[in-house]
């Protein structure tokens, strides 16, 4: 890795920031050369957020202090970016002084990914209660909807409950939509119409992910 050298600026105090990563949440750190690297969150304290960096021992940071930094990771509403300035305590851990209040740089409402993961349908009567479940698969999702390869017997209008498998091990993510458009293979576009807040972050933390997988593979020309 390129050496960071130590550039000079003015130095502000930190503002409240409204979103904060999540201890052990996993971030990208964001160098000035525009070098992302895969950390982790340890420690959390005022006006600094302290990271353990997953970097090749063979090519570690310089001890010391670096230039302005940023973290990217996932929020509620979209990617957030928080700016500050990053002191290397050790070869893989980095303490980053916060420098401004937190940016959301994406909404993850209008970001679409490919993905395809277990889903399962099933209608709601008058009263809001599913009928029978059927089985199919996501073909991609995003934020506010999902593209399901089907069942085509659902009529455009028709409300349902969803189950969406995103991560082996882990519950499914749930909630309740819409059958927003239909296509000549079948497909069904499902408006998302409710949502729990912990399930709208697995969400958005997995179409991050799929984001960052598809970044990594164009930069190694995987793709």
């Amino acid at each position: 890795m390129t050496p960071v050298r130590k550039r000079q600026g003015r130095s502000s105090g930190p503002s409240l920031v409204a979103h904060l990563p999540e201890v052990r949440q996993d971030v990208d750190l964001i160098l000035p050369a525009r070098e992302r690297f895969a950390a982790r969150v340890t420690r959390i304290a005022e006006g600094e957020i302290v990271l353990v960096l997953m970097l090749d021992a063979r090519d570690p940071l310089q001890l010391g202090d670096v230039a302005q930094m940023a973290l990217e990771f996932p929020g509620p509403r979209g990617l957030v970016r928080i700016e500050g300035h990053g002191s290397v305590a050790a070869y893989d851990v980095v303490r980053l002084k916060l420098a401004g209040a937190c940016e959301v740089v994406q909404r993850r409402d209008f970001v679409r990914v490919g993905a395809v993961r277990p889903m399962a349908l099933a209608p709601l009567d008058e009263d809001g209660k599913p009928g029978s479940w059927i089985d199919t698969l996501t073909v991609n999702v995003s934020g506010n909807g999902i593209l399901a390869s089907g069942p085509d017997t659902f009529p455009i209008g028709t409300p349902v409950h969803f189950r969406v498998k995103v991560t082996e091990g882990d519950p499914p993510i749930e909630g309740a939509g819409r059958v927003a458009r239909a296509s000549d293979e079948g497909h069904r576009g499902i408006a998302i119409e409710q949502l729990s807040d912990d399930d709208r972050r697995r969400l958005v933390a997995f179409i991050f992910e799929r984001e960052r997988i598809a970044r990594r593979m164009t930069r190694d020309g995987e793709l």
